[in-house]
Formats: C-alpha cells, sequence, structure tokens
C-alpha cells in the first residue's frame, strides 16, 4: 500500500473524538479537483507515499498501541482509492483485534466487506468544497455506528446539509456539521481566523436539526500540523 505516515494520536473529529487511536493516512486521492479546503494536500499524490506491505503497516500499528480492542483511523487522501489492498488490510487489523473507523471522502460505492469496519465516516461534499455531487448516495444506507460528514463554511453549505439531510431522515447514519476552522502564519505564528457569527449559525442549525457538532479539536491545539 502506498501510505503517507502512520501515529499515534487522539480522534480530534467525529463520534470518537479525545479517543486515542492510531492514525493510517495513505497516499493518493482520486479527486482530480481537490477540495478547496484540503487540509492534507501533502497526501494527495500517491508519489507522496511510501510502499508498505499490509504486514508490516500491522507491525508498525502492533508497536504504537498493542492492547486489544484498540481504535485505528484509515484515512488519507482517499482510502478507497486502494480498495484491495484497504481490505486486506482491514481483514488484517481485525484478526489483529483492532477496533477500525475509516474516513473516506464519499466518491466511491459502499464496498461489499463494510461490515468489517467498526464506524465509516463519509464526507458529503457541500458547495464550498468545489466537488460538490461527488458523494454516492449509498453512504445514507449504511448503519447506526457510521457517520455523515458536512463540512460547512457557508450560508449555502447549510442550506444544502439541510436538503440532504431532509431527504434522508428516516437512514441510520449519525449526522455531523463540520464548521472549517481557518488559520493563518504570520511572523512564524499560527492564528485562527474565527467566524463567530458564522460558527453561531451553524451551532444553531446542528440545535434545530438535531444532529452532532463535529469541530477539528486536533487543529485548535496543534494549528495545521501533520502527524497529530
Amino acid at each position: 500500500m502506498r501510505v503517507n505516515e502512520i501515529f499515534l494520536s487522539l480522534q480530534g473529529e467525529g463520534v470518537y473524538s479525545g479517543l486515542p487511536m492510531i492514525f493510517i493516512r495513505l497516499a493518493g486521492c482520486n479527486l482530480l479537483q481537490h477540495c478547496l479546503y484540503c487540509d492534507t494536500a501533502y497526501s494527495q499524490s500517491a508519489e507522496g507515499g511510501k510502499e508498505i506491505s499490509v504486514e508490516d503497516i500491522l507491525l508498525k500499528v502492533s508497536s504504537l498501541l498493542p492492547f486489544y480492542k484498540s481504535w485505528v483511523c484509515i484515512t488519507g487522501g482517499e482510502p478507497l482509492w486502494q480498495k484491495d489492498e484497504l481490505e486486506a488490510l482491514v481483514r488484517l487489523l481485525k484478526r489483529g483485534g483492532y477496533c477500525i473507523e475509516i474516513e473516506t471522502n464519499g466518491s466511491f460505492l459502499v464496498p461489499r466487506w463494510y461490515t468489517l469496519v467498526d464506524s465509516w465516516n463519509a464526507d458529503i461534499k457541500c458547495p464550498s468544497s468545489g466537488v460538490c455531487g461527488v458523494s454516492k448516495k449509498d453512504w445514507w444506507n449504511t448503519r447506526s455506528q457510521d457517520q455523515i460528514k458536512f463540512v460547512v463554511s457557508t450560508h449555502e453549505d447549510l442550506e444544502f446539509a439541510k436538503a440532504e439531510i431532509e431527504k434522508n431522515i428516516a437512514k441510520s447514519p449519525q449526522v455531523l456539521i463540520s464548521p472549517i476552522l481557518q488559520t493563518k502564519v504570520r511572523d512564524q505564528r499560527e492564528t485562527f481566523m474565527v467566524n463567530r457569527e458564522f460558527l453561531r449559525e451553524a451551532w444553531n442549525f446542528c440545535v434545530e436539526n438535531r444532529v452532532r457538532w463535529s469541530f477539528q479539536q486536533h487543529k485548535i491545539v496543534w494549528g495545521n500540523k501533520k502527524g497529530v
């Protein structure tokens, strides 16, 4: 598999926020026009990664967090871009006793082996992403432990999310609204550019639509940094 990095940290977003996890960041993304807000541009190209066997990935994971039922998050890039190797890795990790979360851009169909994964986190692309419409609708037909995420930065994004939620109100996955945290660097210092008015609109949206708020807490602590 083409792998960009493997590291131990805390999950910074989603329903498992705050939980210690091993992160396996795969290299390569299938979206030729990348999301405008992409914060892992270094993992978009497969050439930026290193070829590692699934057996060696398991050895690395076991050296970092060797406990039964520990969590592993497979992210990218786009994990399903390497779907055959991904299935092999998932099966190996499950035999090793790990719980698995996979973060996907939602542009691939749900794989036939999806129930092997403890939780999928599918990103339904909103208008501000620049790739709205790539996400497959069958991600709504998964399980209650799976997650549908809307990354939002504008009122138009919230309106788009509302329409999608209303169309799929009877479906099972947990729905998350994830406002974008923007940063800027000045004099080698990174600071947040917080639009409180929009954050409050997104907060109220979650209350009114009974969906979950999801902030990228790792960025609040570390900024836009690799390996956290």
